[in-house]
C-alpha cells in the first residue's frame, strides 16, 4: 500500500480521498478549511496544517482543487507541498481542472524537486467520485502511467493514457468544454420548447432518447423539466465559466477554433448577472426563462 498526500478534500476531492483510504492505503490530508477534512480523520486519514506537512515523505502527491490560482499556492506558496521534505522520486499528480499553462509550469517545478510529474484529470461528478468509478485521462509517460494505475484503481473504473504531460488536462479541458455545450444548448431547447407551449417533460423525454441525447442531456433536460436540481450543487454556473475560459483559451492557443464555446460561455454569464452562478448549471434554464421575461416586456 501507497503514502499518499491528498491535497484538496472539496466536494471532489473528499470521496477521491476517502476512497484511497478504503483501499487501504495511508493517507495525509490538506484542506484549505481543515473542518472540512474531519470526516476523513474516522477512517483513518492524518489531518495535515500545511500541504508542506501533508506531503512530506508521501510516495504519490495527489491535488484536487478548484483552479490555478488554489494549486498554485498548494503546491508553490510559502507551505506548499513542494517546499517541504518530498521524497525523491516520488509522483506529483494533479488532478484538478486548472490550465495548460499551469500545468506545464507545475511539470518544471516537480522536476526540480526530483518528483515525477503527471496531469490525471478526472470525468465525473462528486457522485460518480463517491462510488469510485471515475474515468481519468493520464497525461506523463507510459512508465509512469503504468506506476500508478495500482493506486489509481481504488478511485477510478478507467484510466487512459492521453499522451505525454499536458496531454490528460488537455483533452479533459476540450472535453469540459463540449460538455457545457451541451447541457447550455439543452437549456436554450428546453425553455424554446416551454416557450412554445410544448410541455417541458415531453420535450425532455424527445431529446434524451433521440439523436439530440447524451448522457448529459438525459441527465439535464430531467432535472430541468422536473424543476428538481441536485443538492449540494454538483456543478455550477460559475465552475462551467472557469472550466470554459481554460478550454476556450486552450483550443484557440493550439489553432483550433470555439466559436460555439465562446456563445456557450455567454449563456452561462447570464447566469452569473442574474446572482446565479453558485447553482447548478441545470438551473441555466431558470436564467434563460427570466432573460426571455425581460426580452417579451
Amino acid at each position: 500500500m501507497a503514502k499518499i498526500a491528498f491535497l484538496g478534500a472539496g466536494m471532489m476531492g473528499l470521496p477521491i480521498a476517502r476512497n484511497f483510504l478504503r483501499g487501504g492505503h495511508d493517507v495525509n490530508v490538506y484542506n484549505r478549511t481543515l473542518e472540512k477534512a474531519r470526516p476523513l480523520e474516522a477512517l483513518g486519514a492524518v489531518l495535515a496544517a500545511t500541504p508542506k506537512e501533508a506531503a512530506a515523505g508521501a510516495d504519490l502527491i495527489f491535488s484536487s482543487l478548484i483552479n490555478d490560482d488554489a494549486s498554485r499556492a498548494t503546491w508553490s506558496g510559502p507551505d506548499g507541498a513542494l517546499h517541504g521534505d518530498v521524497k525523491p522520486g516520488a509522483y506529483a499528480i494533479e488532478m484538478s481542472t486548472v490550465s495548460l499553462t499551469w500545468v506545464a509550469e507545475l511539470n518544471a517545478l516537480a522536476k526540480s524537486r526530483d518528483l515525477h510529474f503527471l496531469d490525471c484529470p478526472v470525468a465525473g461528478r462528486p457522485d460518480v467520485a463517491e462510488s469510485g468509478q471515475l474515468k481519468v485521462f493520464a497525461g506523463g509517460s507510459a512508465s509512469d502511467v503504468d506506476a500508478i494505475r495500482p493506486v489509481l484503481a481504488a478511485i477510478s473504473k478507467s484510466v487512459m493514457h492521453v499522451g505525454d504531460v499536458g496531454s490528460g488536462i488537455t483533452f479533459k479541458l476540450i472535453y469540459n468544454t463540449m460538455g457545457a455545450i451541451q447541457v447550455a444548448a439543452c437549456a436554450e431547447g428546453m425553455q424554446a420548447c416551454e416557450a412554445a407551449g410544448i410541455d417541458i417533460a415531453v420535450a425532455a423525454e424527445g431529446f434524451a432518447t433521440g439523436a439530440t441525447g447524451s448522457p448529459h442531456v438525459a441527465r439535464h433536460s430531467r432535472y430541468m423539466a422536473e424543476n428538481s436540481h441536485e443538492d449540494p450543487v454538483q456543478f455550477s454556473g460559475n465552475n462551467r465559466i472557469k472550466d470554459l475560459a481554460y478550454g476556450i483559451g486552450l483550443i484557440e492557443d493550439v489553432g483550433g477554433q470555439s466559436v460555439i464555446g465562446h456563445a456557450a460561455k455567454r449563456v452561462y454569464e447570464q447566469m452569473v448577472e442574474l446572482g446565479m452562478g453558485d447553482l447548478n448549471d441545470s438551473e441555466l434554464i431558470d436564467a434563460l426563462r427570466v432573460v426571455h421575461k425581460k426580452d417579451r416586456a
